[in-house]
């Protein structure tokens, strides 16, 4: 059987953190089409309501910047969670001890 088979049917090495970082480049796409659908709304408004239209598209960035920093705190934090399961596998395999 071929390594990588063997790898991925064994669960020794996890994937999680190459699908988390391509999930973070989606949820990166998401936040700037939401950043450019409110700004873009916010142009729209200002025909109707000068202020609140104003304030659509200021905060709509200011919203996109706090979303940003929060999912890459939250993608951190789920690449950390699986990094501590491949360094304990590591000192596993260290020390020599057989259990899983």
């Amino acid at each position: 059987m071929p390594e990588f088979i063997k790898r991925f049917v064994s669960f020794d090495k996890l994937i999680a953190t190459t699908l988390i970082k391509i999930l973070y480049w989606i949820g990166m796409v998401g936040i700037a089409i939401y950043v450019l659908v409110g700004m873009v709304s916010g142009l729209a408004m200002i025909t109707q309501n000068f202020m609140v239209g104003i304030g659509m598209f200021l905060l709509a960035p200011i919203g996109g910047a706090i979303g940003v920093l929060f999912w890459r705190f939250l993608m951190e934090l789920y690449i950390v969670i699986f990094s501590i399961h491949d360094r304990l596998g590591e000192i596993r395999d260290k020390t020599g001890s057989s259990a899983s």
